[in-house]
């Protein structure tokens, strides 16, 4: 009988909590730095990044994002795929939240100007931290600052290339479901 009722407990708390899914979109600023022996380069550019999730309560979110840098003249392609999961910490009664946590994924990034052809696509990991103000009970803004070390690197010309980190900072939209 204690048993029925400690799981009849267990399972009223756990329908108390608010579960949910959401969509967000977000936009922002993205930097590579990029790294030889003897100097550093950076790419920068906006980025556009399409999100999923699910929320744990008022507590946590885990996320899988998609993440397009707007490419200049001779990147091929420039793109981050990332799961996420953030630590949240309610301020106002379901109206604000901070929010940090780690990142993990990889970046394909790749470069061709007339013979050149670099590679630095590779795994990254790092942390995300930011806010996110409820205006309306299944819409809300988020704000965040994301840094992700990267380990992709490429020989070209007998010098070795390697991927530093990817900076970005963003503002968008989310919907709750």
């Amino acid at each position: 009988m204690k048993k029925i009722l400690l799981a009849g407990l267990l399972v009223t708390g756990l329908m108390a909590v608010e579960n949910e899914n959401y969509f967000g979109i977000n936009a922002g600023n993205a930097k590579l730095s990029y790294s030889t022996d003897t100097a550093n380069a950076d790419t920068d550019g906006a980025h556009y990044t399409a999100t999923v999730g699910h929320y744990y309560g008022n507590d946590g979110r885990i996320s899988a994002s998609y993440t397009y840098i707007n490419r200049e003249n001779s990147v091929d392609a420039a793109d981050l795929f990332s799961i996420a999961y953030d630590f949240m910490l309610p301020l106002a009664e379901d109206k604000f939240s901070l929010y940090a946590g780690p990142v993990i994924g990889y970046t394909s990034y790749k470069e061709s100007a007339n013979t050149l052809n670099l590679d630095l696509s590779g795994f990254h990991y790092g942390a995300q931290a930011g806010a996110i103000f409820r205006v309306v009970d299944s819409v809300e803004i988020e704000a965040g600052y994301r840094f992700l070390m990267e380990t992709g690197s490429d020989t070209v010309a007998d010098v070795e290339i390697n991927a530093d980190d990817v900076r970005m900072w963003y503002v968008g939209a989310n919907l709750r479901f």
